[in-house]
């Protein structure tokens, strides 16, 4: 099996863009050098590191769906906003 890079893990936001708003390219950078940590603990035959990792790279995927949603429903609110005249 070929070593998986970070480029192989990464994605991208819902909205089609290139990259996370806020925060959240941060976190992505980082679940995604988490995940190949991960794959490289496995391949070591320590598992017990990898699903630490991986937990790990689960919680930045969470903390970059909030920054996503925050994003979301700031626009909606500045976009309701310019209907209203305010």
């Amino acid at each position: 099996m070929t070593p998986r890079s970070e480029y192989d893990y990464c994605e991208r936001p819902p909205s089609g863009e290139y990259a996370w708003p806020n925060n959240g390219e941060i976190y992505e950078r980082m679940r995604c050098s988490l995940l190949v940590e991960a794959d490289k603990a496995e391949a070591e035959g320590d598992t017990a590191k990898a699903d630490d990792l991986r937990g790990r790279a689960a919680f930045q995927r969470r903390e970059r769906d909030r920054c996503w949603r925050d994003h979301d429903r700031r626009m909606l609110n500045r976009r309701m906003a310019l209907r209203r005249g305010y």
